[in-house]
């Protein structure tokens, strides 16, 4: 047990020479990491909203006569012009009816001046007394007679003139043919529906509809350029591809519907190249023309959690460290976004090697720049080099 003392002592002055002051550890030097100065620049406040294309100019094709088609005399899905003959129809019923009103016409015409003849004599013989009152009312009456009978020969004669022209089925406006099943050979007649539908692509029309809120936003950016439109419309298909022309607003609806709190309106675009046709689902996307003045953040920066989009913001007060801000964004501008809350100008944050830095790490900043044609960031140093 004696012997056991000692050994326990030396343990215990090896373990307090084990337990000395720790060394110092160093911290590790700061990352580099490119930074970004948030600046106030003006904004083109816009919004979005869904409508469909249709188009401006669009008629059925109707038969007005009823005849067997001879010829169809256009191409399915082709361009065709104003006047352009689609389909021609056997004429030859209307060619005889045309003759027979014609001389119908004739006819009643040479009773006229037979009757109108008799008349004028009548009242040369009258006032000698060869010619009672009665006698000459009857010639009076027939010469009017004679008059109305010519008049309904007439129109009958334009009618089958009309009904001859209409053998030739002609389209009103240029635009593209549809699909067709008439065929040569067919019966057609005013009883036989549509037999073709032409569209004129150009220019288009989008059919939307505005939110109250929105509809009062239109409202009062009109009003505040004093009578000039006060916005922009663009238009972008599916795949974000913006319509090359500017479009304009050409109606908006005087009442909210009460179902569901929207407002009908148009806009219409050129479309040259028919690019659009009907039935597309588009974005309507509505522009100020006048800037305002707020803080735009590159996407670069952001970062999303629980809570929301945040960004490594760089305290500079203590020595460059980073630390999360939540932030609250509003619209998208092309490559960046408006910043609501969260940041102020002059704030820095981090948009580049954000993989390489955590909360409460000290960083070496590197200032980025954004390129104002492309909108992409890049250093400083080198955007003055270039």
């Amino acid at each position: 047990m004696k012997a056991a003392i000692p050994a326990l002592i030396l343990g215990v002055i090896f373990l307090l020479f084990g337990c000395g002051k720790e060394e110092e550890v160093t911290p590790p030097p700061p990352v580099g990491a490119g930074v970004y100065e948030i600046t106030t620049s003006g904004i083109q406040q816009q919004w979005r909203v869904l409508g469909r294309t249709k188009a401006v100019e669009s008629v059925e094709i109707h038969a007005r006569v009823e005849a067997e088609v001879v010829e169809v005399l256009f191409n399915r899905g082709r361009k065709v012009n104003a006047g352009d003959p689609l389909f021609r129809l056997d004429n030859e019923q209307y060619v005889e009816q045309l003759r027979r009103a014609q001389a119908q016409v004739d006819s009643r015409r040479s009773a006229l001046t037979l009757a109108q003849t008799n008349l004028n004599r009548g009242l040369e013989l009258q006032p000698r007394g060869y010619l009672s009152t009665a006698d000459l009312d009857l010639l009076r009456n027939n010469a009017e007679q004679a008059q109305a009978a010519l008049a309904d020969a007439e129109a009958a004669l334009r009618q089958s003139e009309l009904n001859l022209e209409h053998t030739v089925i002609k389209t009103p406006i240029s635009g593209r043919a549809g699909n067709t099943q008439i065929t040569q050979g067919d019966l057609v007649g005013p009883n036989s529906g549509r037999l073709v539908t032409v569209i004129a692509p150009d220019p288009i029309r989008v059919e939307f509809q505005l939110t109250d809120r929105e509809f009062a936003d239109l409202l009062t950016w009109q009003r505040r350029d004093q009578g000039a439109a006060g916005f922009k419309v663009f238009l972008q298909s599916e795949d974000e591809e913006r319509h090359p022309f500017e479009g304009r607003v050409d109606f908006i609806d005087i009442e909210i519907q009460e179902g569901t709190g929207t407002v009908t309106a148009t806009a219409e675009f050129p479309n040259p190249d028919e690019t659009l046709v009907p039935g597309f689902v588009v974005n309507l996307i509505f522009e100020r023309t006048e800037a305002i003045q707020g803080l735009l953040l590159p996407e670069q920066a952001i970062q999303r959690n629980q809570l929301g989009p945040f960004v490594m913001w760089v305290n500079e007060e203590n020595e460059n460290q980073v630390e999360i801000r939540q932030i609250s964004l509003g619209d998208r501008h092309g490559t960046s976004w408006e910043i609501k809350e969260g940041l102020v100008a002059g704030d820095l944050v981090v948009v580049e090697g954000l993989q390489k830095i955590r909360s409460g790490a000290k960083i070496q900043p590197s200032l980025y720049a954004r390129d104002p044609e492309t909108g992409l960031l890049a250093p400083v140093d080198l955007m003055s080099n270039e």
